[in-house]
């Protein structure tokens, strides 16, 4: 890549201190800013505690651009993601769905779901997973991102 990387998160890398877990290094060098996708929902996955994007009319699913991912950053994301997701390209609007002058697009990198684990009817929110699950995934990723760099997705996945 060499260069910094624009990503739109939907679902745990939202949260600040997942975040800065995975990425490795404080926030301070990185922007993080509103913005929405259209005909998109995130749903939970089953038996997980993340969310994927699924196409649905009509629907609208609130995020953040993250900006300024150097690639060390974004490959240790490429590693958290896993195999379940693939790096692909979708259009957002830039701002809430609430702000009056929402309506500059842009077009960055999302984490598309392979479809390889089944998805729930169940919408998936940043709150409700910051309230229920987020304190015991920290830890797991905390010991998942320690082998980052010494062993492949499928190895560590051992540590999850």
């Amino acid at each position: 890549m060499n260069q910094q990387t624009d990503l739109f998160s939907f679902g745990t890398l939202m949260d600040a201190e997942l975040l800065e877990l995975v990425c490795g290094h404080s926030l301070d060098n990185i922007v993080r800013e509103p913005a929405h996708v259209v005909d998109q929902v995130a749903l939970w996955v089953k038996d997980d505690h993340y969310p994927v994007l699924v196409p649905r009319q009509g629907a609208i699913t609130e995020g953040l651009i993250i900006r300024g991912l150097s690639d060390e950053s974004m490959n240790r994301i490429i590693f958290f993601e896993g195999g379940e997701f693939s790096v692909q390209h979708i259009d957002v609007v830039k701002g809430s769905r609430t702000q009056e002058n929402s309506s500059t697009r842009e077009n960055v990198m999302f984490f598309a779901d392979n479809e390889l684990k089944a998805v729930s009817d169940m919408p998936w929110c940043l709150t409700q997973w910051q309230r229920t699950t987020k304190q015991d995934t920290l830890p797991r990723v905390s010991r998942y991102m320690q082998c980052y760099g010494l062993m492949n997705v499928d190895e560590a996945d051992a540590y999850w």
